[in-house]
């Protein structure tokens, strides 16, 4: 009967070919189940001697060392009857050959990189004189040259721009070459870019080899002949447009645009020198070693454990980046089909020319201005780009300098002095090395007074925040959410919200989502200017500061920052950050109060208007907001959140129209109108001009006037006034 000795082994392991001089690989012993596969663990390598515990295992195999037996190659794996070996290994130790014991000396390898959104590069090509007119040609054959989906009028990054909120797929390509085969080389590079509107001129060949011939050796890709074959190739549509995710790089077009030119051994050095051209002409192996996800700013970062490589073989990278796009995961980047490989440790630029991939709705992912200290700050409200900086420096904890008049607007690309209304994303800025420092955050808003000071009780923003971030599950990433807050702490401290970093692979939150969602149209708030505060907390819920700030809290490494322009930033020295923002939801308003003829007013409800050809038509009206920024200090119309409004007749049936001028009392459209006192007379247009040829006919005026307030992200339409009155116009008669 088998005692558990029998099954229990400690003996020395040889390993065939290696040096005395050479450090002795590390393994591990693992159960194979009925599968052939790696199931656990049951012995390792220690450097002098295997030890084994071999219980009721049939089968065993030696590899690599790792925690996850199930994701070991096939190949790296020596597997073994334990009934056929183990009284050899009894008597005289363990030898493994060194084709067997290479597998288990792995490197750690690291790829890094940034994934962007860009137009397509070959779009550069054509703007050249000779190429523009070739596609001009071909378009007016109704041949489409760059394609249906990549035509100019579909929205490209001017700049390029990075993606989140994807995954990015890591492959290893392996090539052994002992030769280069140059002329497979053209050939590929000449297969997979004869697909671009871009002149691939045929390559200059070796004597003696089996490439055509061109005419004239010296002959420039972008000749005269080379353009017209190109227009030709592409009219007649031999070669189709790959795939938008698999567009080939541009170096790719650079480096055979060289090397149809170099021969011998200037040739062999060029491919010798660029690793990632050798896919293309030498016997390679590929495979999917693991995937990550998109950081912020489109940056991402992989490592895995890799065999040590031999002889002349060198190790590339590809990528394919995935994004979930209208919930369904799509392709769009795709560097194995475009042959876009990079060696290992240079960083991976990738350049998706795929229209429907999504940049970072938090923009480029980089830390605001600082001095080199890690801190805490509102980033911006809304979209990526609305800082907020119009209000006065901080006086004090959850006081502000005095306000000037427009304190809390905002200056959009439409109008100054806009005020803050609906619904603002508010999004915060905390540096990474706070985390383990910053644990929590809070935000309060109070009413302000135009002396900066507090003029009411504080509102916490306390409405549940939760973040959607990628799990993975099953092989695949999901997106699930995940509660910030508020949550309970041991301090007691009410309306603590849960720091979102992205330190571990456990946190890989999307863009575009906020601290804290700040609803200033609901009751509580009104129609005034407010202090926005920012207040953060310790692991344990207790409050916190920057060192040698003023105000409550225990002193930490940190600082409160605030914008002071679109580019710059400032330290805030207090227990909080203190913001101002002018909030107003109320709409503008508007009024057509009357029709009038030659300014003799009628407020009738139907009317039916005649005169002479030269008779004029105007209105009466009204068009203001009720608050806003005074700048005259005497016009009471001036202190308006009315963007601007505009008069347009209308003739009949899809018939002619025009502008009636703002009103001459005011001399443009941009001040408030009628808001007190009577009606407002509008500019005037002649009945000749208004029904042309017709002697009469049935005409509409309206009215629109457009509201200031902005959300963050635009302006709010939804605040804004219309209004239309009919009536009848016609030259003579009664």
């Amino acid at each position: 009967m088998a005692t558990s000795r029998d099954r229990t082994l400690e003996v020395p392991v040889i390993f065939a070919g290696l040096g005395k001089d050479e450090a002795r690989p590390r393994f591990a012993v693992y159960r194979v189940d009925k599968r052939g596969r790696p199931s656990e663990r049951i012995g390792s390598f220690d450097g002098k001697h295997l030890k084994i515990d071999l219980g009721g295992a049939e089968t065993i195999a030696f590899g690599p060392d790792t925690d996850d037996p199930g994701a070991l190659a096939q190949e790296s794996l020596t597997i073994y009857r334990v009934a056929q070996k183990l009284e050899t290994w009894r008597r005289q130790g363990v030898v493994i050959a060194q084709d067997a014991w290479h597998y288990f000396i792995r490197l750690p390898v690291c790829v890094a990189g940034k994934v962007r959104k860009c137009r397509p590069w070959f779009w550069d090509y054509l703007q050249q004189p000779r190429l523009a007119a070739i596609f001009d040609h071909l378009q007016r054959a109704r041949v489409e040259p760059l394609g249906a989906e990549l035509q100019p009028q579909l929205r490209f990054p001017v700049h390029c721009m990075p993606l989140c909120d994807g995954v990015v797929e890591v492959f290893e390509r392996s090539c052994c070459c002992p030769a280069f085969d140059l002329e497979r080389l053209l050939r590929e590079l000449q297969r997979l870019l004869e697909g671009l509107p871009v002149p691939v001129p045929a390559p200059i060949p070796d004597p003696g080899s089996r490439l055509p011939r061109i005419p004239d050796p010296d002959e420039s890709p972008f000749s005269d002949r080379v353009l017209r074959e190109t227009a030709r190739r592409i009219g007649r549509g031999k070669a189709a447009m790959p795939a938008l995710a698999a567009i080939p790089s541009q170096k790719l077009y650079q480096d055979y645009l060289a090397m149809r030119r170099l021969a011998g051994d200037a040739a062999l050095r060029y491919v010798g020198e660029r690793p990632y051209l050798w896919p293309l002409c030498c016997p390679c192996s590929l495979k999917k070693v693991g995937q990550t996800t998109l950081q912020p700013g489109g940056h991402f970062d992989f490592c895995y454990w890799r065999r040590l490589s031999r002889g002349t073989c060198r190790v590339t990278h590809a990528f394919r980046v995935r994004q979930r796009i209208n919930g369904t995961w799509v392709v769009v980047y795709d560097g194995v089909a475009a042959h876009d490989h990079f060696p290992a440790g240079e960083s991976a630029d990738l350049s998706s020319f795929d229209p429907r991939a999504v940049v970072c709705a938090d923009g480029p992912g980089d830390a605001p201005p600082n001095e080199g200290v890690p801190f805490v700050m509102l980033e911006h409200v809304g979209r990526y780009g609305s800082f907020h900086f119009n209000f006065p420096q901080q006086a004090d904890v959850a006081r502000m300098a005095a306000l000037d008049h427009d304190d809390g607007t905002y200056a959009t690309g439409y109008a100054p002095d806009c005020p803050w209304g609906g619904r603002l994303g508010l999004r915060l800025w905390f540096s990474p090395e706070l985390d383990g420092t910053v644990a929590y955050y809070r935000l309060k808003v109070v009413p302000v007074d135009d002396d900066g000071m507090a003029a009411g009780t504080p509102i916490v923003l306390d409405d549940s925040v939760a973040w959607d971030k990628f799990v993975e599950s099953g092989g695949e990433f999901v997106r699930v959410p995940e509660v910030l807050g508020p949550v309970p702490v041991a301090s007691g401290e009410p309306g603590l919200f849960r720091v979102p970093y992205w330190s571990s692979p456990e946190h890989r939150y999307l863009s575009g989502q906020y601290h804290q969602i700040w609803d200033t149209a609901r009751d509580e708030f009104g129609d005034r200017r407010f202090m926005l505060a920012i207040e953060v907390f310790d692991d344990a819920g207790s409050r916190i500061r920057p060192d040698g700030a003023s105000g409550p809290g225990a002193d930490r490494n940190f600082q409160f920052r605030r914008w002071t322009s679109t580019a710059l930033t400032a330290v805030v020295p207090f227990a909080d950050a203190a913001h101002v923002f002018w909030v107003d939801n109320t709409p503008v308003g508007g009024d057509l109060v009357d029709l009038r003829v030659d300014g003799v007013a009628n407020g009738d409800q139907c009317q039916f208007l005649s005169g002479t050809a030269d008779s004029r038509l105007s209105v009466g009206f009204r068009a203001y907001h009720v608050h806003g920024v005074d700048h005259s200090g005497t016009d009471t119309d001036a202190d308006s959140f009315m963007m601007n409004y505009d008069l347009r007749w209308l003739r009949g049936l899809n018939g002619g129209s025009g502008a009636l001028a703002a009103a001459p009392s005011t001399g443009n459209d941009h001040t408030d109108v009628g808001e007190n006192g009577p009606a407002v007379e509008s500019g005037s247009a002649d009945f000749s001009s208004m029904l042309d040829l017709h002697g009469r006919c049935t005409f509409t005026v309206r009215l629109r006037v457009r509201a200031k307030h902005f959300d963050g992200r635009s302006r709010i339409s939804a605040y804004d006034f219309a209004e239309i009155a009919s009536f009848a116009l016609q030259i003579g008669g009664s």
